[in-house]
């Protein structure tokens, strides 16, 4: 961003903007799409691993939570 200038925009918005600014074909749209779809995908891998490896859970524990029925049973 240039110095002085506020917007209600963060840098990764404004990058996105200039891009965005320029005019994009079709096929460039759907190739930016996917590079921020692999991007955010990415950053939650990243995040899985911190928390299993803060908690210090194992691959047999994450497999046993995801079949757990975890719902509240509320009564009529």
């Amino acid at each position: 961003m240039e110095a002085g200038l506020q917007t209600p925009f963060n840098a990764a918005q404004v990058e996105i903007l200039k891009l965005f600014s320029q005019g994009l074909t079709d096929e460039q749209m759907e190739e930016l799409r996917r590079t921020l779809i692999a991007f955010r995908f990415k950053l939650l891998d990243e995040y899985v691993e911190q928390v299993v490896e803060q908690k210090g859970l194992t691959t047999e524990q994450i497999n046993q939570a995801s079949w757990e029925h975890r719902r509240t049973s509320y009564q009529s």
